[in-house]
């Protein structure tokens, strides 16, 4: 073996460990049912939700959850503020006055789930955690969760995902947070009010593999551009304020339907890096280090905090679509002699793997439902035919 075979090959077999990092088997094609929503007890937690008027936005404290609404005081009315952020009018209420208001409410009002928007925060720069439950580490190898950052806007609970030709565009639920103040230190987390909800990560899996980094695939670098788009990011209509917030997290499932059959299901408690070390980590790592996006190197963060305008997004359990390449095609990338010869192997898979319409289409619904944060719902729909 030559020294250049042998400066090759490393990258290839950390191509291998990658493919397996990132891919795994969809689950049963059964037709399931969607379960409905349940509303939080205020003994553990207080939930919220948003509607918009005309250019005003209501923050709502719901009371009660059925099939067809929630029931909610409107604390915008009784806060005299319209923000677009909830925060700004939760914080005008602490538990104890909230709780006053649970106990006795004033008026009321019935709020349908289709006029609810999402309560995701304002910016486009979040923090994305990969790998992060055991079932999906166990199914790849791997143990280790790793960061890396999305830039999109957070959309509401009734979204279209566009799906261009040459793309192999992929599912994940998972569990979001955002918070009422500006993250600098772990003890700014510990004293912050932490508001969860649901959110979609969808990925064109082609632009992952392409981008990735063989050398250390932990680096997170190929994941921003692969999951980051104004159409990758909607999130869910309920924002869940919990008193004791592992706790809460230890009794929320997540799970995923495409066009009635479930692919995922995990529950929040089993992450492997829990949200406080998430948190910690960035912090940690915003100022000395960077990933590649669109050809460049970008921070984490602009600045060294987490702010209001960011969400985390906290990883995703096993199901996805995403297969580990057969032998052959692994043994063609790793016996190539230069990186133009790996990328002609790579893009003959990528062919191979979009014929199999296996992933998602124009036509597809994605629905993704927790037992806590309410639904999102996706229609998956093709991309404009460019004009001659």
């Amino acid at each position: 073996m030559t020294s250049a075979h042998k400066t090759l090959l490393a990258p290839c077999i950390a191509l291998s460990v990658a493919m397996s990092i990132l891919l795994t088997h969809p689950a049963s094609g059964a037709q399931a049912a969607i379960p409905q929503p349940l509303l939080a007890p205020v003994e553990i937690a207080h939930t919220f939700a948003q509607v918009r008027h005309d250019d005003r936005t209501s923050t709502l404290m719901v009371l009660k959850i059925s099939g067809r609404h929630i029931t909610a005081i409107d604390l915008s009315e009784l806060g005299g503020l319209h923000s677009a952020d909830a925060f700004d009018v939760i914080k005008l209420f602490d538990a104890a006055a909230l709780d006053a208001l649970a106990r006795r409410p004033p008026r009321t009002q019935d709020y349908a789930w289709a006029d609810l928007a999402g309560v995701g925060p304002r910016g486009i720069d979040h923090i994305a955690a990969g790998t992060n439950y055991p079932a999906h580490g166990e199914e790849v190898g791997m143990a280790e969760a790793f960061l890396f950052p999305k830039k999109s806007p957070a959309l509401g609970p009734r979204s279209a995902l566009t799906v261009a030709p040459g793309t192999m565009m992929d599912y994940e639920v998972e569990v979001c947070a955002r918070f009422d103040r500006e993250l600098r230190s772990v003890a700014d987390f510990d004293q912050a009010r932490t508001g969860f909800f649901l959110c979609g990560d969808y990925s064109d899996r082609a632009t992952l593999i392409r981008n990735l980094n063989l050398k250390n695939v932990l680096s997170g670098d190929g994941f921003a551009d692969a999951k980051s788009g104004h159409d990758r990011f909607p999130v869910g209509p309920l924002l869940v304020v919990p008193r004791d917030w592992q706790a809460f997290l230890k009794d929320l499932r997540i799970e995923t339907y495409v066009d009635g059959q479930r692919r995922q299901r995990a529950n929040a408690g089993d992450m492997i890096k829990d949200l406080r070390t998430i948190v910690q980590e960035t912090l940690g790592e915003a100022g000395t280090r960077t990933w590649s996006y669109q050809n460049n190197r970008i921070p984490m963060l602009g600045r060294a905090a987490i702010g209001t305008d960011s969400a985390v997004l906290t990883g995703t359990g096993d199901g996805v679509v995403f297969n580990k390449p057969d032998g052959a095609t692994m043994k063609a990338v790793m016996t190539a002699k230069s990186r133009a010869d790996q990328l002609t192997v790579i893009d003959g898979y990528i062919a191979g793997e979009i014929a199999k319409g296996i992933y998602l289409q124009p036509g597809n619904t994605v629905i993704y439902a927790s037992n806590h944060l309410g639904a999102i719902h996706t229609t998956v729909v093709p991309a404009a035919t460019p004009r001659k």
